[in-house]
């Protein structure tokens, strides 16, 4: 007997822009916490509860909301530790959902970063946090706008 594909769910409308708005602010909210070594704000833009995950640079993965924590603590109170800029940023989402890459401009590099928000009854949590190192996009300045050089890498 033939098989039939697999129903796929009913397509869920996109963000509007007031969401999209609230979700780039829980984001931005996230790196004005990184930058201002808030471990208070940092544990109130991590959803309280649920299936998360979080990847630093170079490390595994981290699955426990008190072991994220405790690796932003470490972070956030290092007298080294990096000031972040976050660029570049693309929101995507649905249906309570939603992701933002962004570029994160370090002293010493750049990073490409994937933040994954849920909303939850009191706003946009944050459930997962995933950046690592990718080549520097370098920028000139111009008298109305700052704008990337072009992309000379081959694909091959």
């Amino acid at each position: 007997m033939p098989r039939r594909p697999p129903r796929l769910p009913p397509p869920i409308a996109e963000f509007d822009d007031d969401e999209r708005d609230a979700v780039l602010a829980a984001n931005r909210a996230f790196y004005r916490a990184f930058n201002d070594r808030d471990y208070e704000a940092m544990e109130q833009i991590w959803a309280p509860t649920g299936a998360m995950v979080c990847l630093h640079p170079g490390q595994g993965p981290l699955h426990e909301r008190a072991d994220i924590l405790s690796s932003w603590r470490g972070i956030l109170g290092h007298p080294e530790a990096p000031r972040v800029r976050c660029t570049d940023e693309w929101v995507v989402g649905r249906g309570g959902l939603a992701i933002v890459v962004c570029r994160e401009i370090l002293a010493n590099g750049q990073l490409m970063a994937t933040n994954t928000f849920v909303r939850l009854s009191d706003g946009w949590h944050m459930v997962g946090h995933h950046s690592g190192p990718v080549p520097v996009v370098e920028r000139r300045q111009t008298a109305s706008a700052a704008t990337p050089l072009p992309d000379r890498r081959k694909l091959h």
